[in-house]
């Protein structure tokens, strides 16, 4: 038996997130290598289809949990109700 982990070349670019924002898309590259995460953009041609092509935010298998983790903290947060 193999663990999944052992299956997944850790340099292999995965997919992290998707926007249909070209502009985007670059912030996130550029905060994503900032925070010392390589990225790439998949689809990041498409930028004249803004709103109808989705782009991937790519990063290596290995680094793929910090960067989830560091793109949900720049998620704005639902504002609680103030009752």
């Amino acid at each position: 038996m193999t663990n999944d982990d052992e299956l997944i070349d850790k340099d292999e670019l995965v997919t992290v997130y998707t926007v249909t924002d070209a502009v985007e898309a670059e912030i996130l590259k550029n905060f994503l290598n900032a925070e010392g995460v390589k990225c790439d953009i998949d689809g990041e041609g498409q930028a004249g289809f803004t709103g109808a092509v989705e782009i991937g935010i790519l990063v290596r298998a290995i680094d793929a949990d910090r960067a989830e983790s560091l793109i949900r903290s720049r998620e704005p947060k639902p504002e609680e109700d103030k009752d």
